[in-house]
């Protein structure tokens, strides 16, 4: 378990630092602009008294942007979303360097396998599973995939579908490994497969670290609106360009004490409003954030820490108290609109500072 802590000031003046050295992000001046500003009050105005979506907006609404490099994927500055006034859920730091940690679960269908950096999501039914992402090689498939869903009563045979999310490494290092051990389908954005191979024969690119170079059998590409379907489980697959040109997500019936909740787990940049271009945000994010406000979703996941509604502190609590009385995972379809307005408008801020 990792240590339980408040952040300090010195550690929110260290990742500013390092989050002002992306490329794209905007000047304060830029961000201080009449255009940019408008936005930054409109989701100001949304998130309201909320404690949580206050946070969010102050995550997501600055010149920096909601990614921070380096650490292994994005880190909180001041807290946590989970820390917040009248909260009885203890804040837990995500460490400056990756650390593994043990499976979580966070729903009665749901698991995350992975570190404090980047996780695969394994959707479970009684006929099978769907594993979302593979993290970074054959090692880590071995040893914290397959080797967490021994340790938690699941069998790794079961996996039917293995969907990527985008084809970086850290995401898709180990899907040979899987691939080779049960044979399953594997899924992958049309556009993102030869950028894989092309990653994989040279290991160079975003999370890479291969050792052996061994790459996957070509899968079938992923398509906007394909469905996958395990015992009781259907998924819809629903593609989000931005991140790369084949990134993809989807929206899946989340169970939880009885209940089914619609929830959205996107890839990577998603997260916040750290958002490429202009045409990247429309297409993509919009998209995929459109189609989880039709079908009523109740929670955003993201395979990286803190990007979105799955802190490290939620999913901590969650998985040390299975099953609280309250999921805080889980923010509720109204909440949850709100939540995907206020990052749309931060992201429109962004935009409107660069002048994209």
């Amino acid at each position: 378990m990792l240590k339980t802590v408040l952040a300090g000031i010195g550690v929110s003046a260290f990742v500013a630092t390092v989050v002002v050295a992306q490329v794209g992000t905007p000047t304060e001046e830029q961000w201080n602009s009449p255009e940019a500003q408008a936005f930054v009050a409109k989701a100001k105005a949304i998130a309201g008294s909320d404690p949580d979506l206050q946070f969010d907006f102050a995550f997501n609404c600055t010149a920096a942007g909601s990614h921070v490099a380096g650490g292994g994927g994005a880190r909180m500055t001041v807290g946590d979303g989970a820390l917040m006034p009248n909260s009885s859920i203890p804040y837990v730091e995500v460490p400056p360097q990756t650390e593994m940690l043990p499976p979580h679960r966070v729903f009665d269908n749901l698991w995350r396998f992975g570190s404090t950096g980047v996780g695969a999501w394994l959707i479970t039914s009684d006929d099978g599973y769907i594993l979302f992402d593979a993290l970074n090689d054959a090692d880590d498939a071995r040893d914290v995939i397959v080797g967490g869903m021994k340790t938690v009563g699941l069998d790794p045979t079961r996996i039917r579908h293995v969907l990527f999310g985008h084809f970086h490494l850290d995401h898709t290092g180990g899907g040979h490994y899987i691939q080779e051990l049960v044979r399953p389908q594997v899924l992958m954005g049309r556009d993102d497969w030869p950028l894989y191979f092309r990653s994989v024969a040279s290991s160079e690119g975003q999370g890479a670290r291969l050792q052996d170079k061994v790459p996957m059998t070509r899968g079938a590409d992923a398509e906007d609106g394909m469905t996958l379907t395990v015992g009781d489980t259907t998924v819809t697959l629903i593609s989000m360009p931005g991140h790369t040109p084949g990134s993809t997500g989807l929206i899946f019936p989340a169970k939880y004490q009885g209940q089914i909740h619609n929830v959205l787990i996107v890839t990577a940049s998603a997260g916040g409003n750290n958002v490429r271009n202009r045409e990247a945000f429309i297409g993509g994010y919009e998209h995929i954030w459109n189609w989880g406000i039709r079908e009523r979703v109740e929670s955003v996941l993201n395979a990286h820490l803190n990007y979105n509604i799955n802190s490290l502190s939620r999913m901590t609590y969650v998985n040390d108290n299975y099953p609280p009385a309250q999921n805080p995972l889980l923010y509720g379809v109204e909440k949850t609109r709100d939540y995907i307005e206020i990052t749309r408008a931060c992201s429109q801020a962004r935009l409107a500072a660069l002048g994209w």
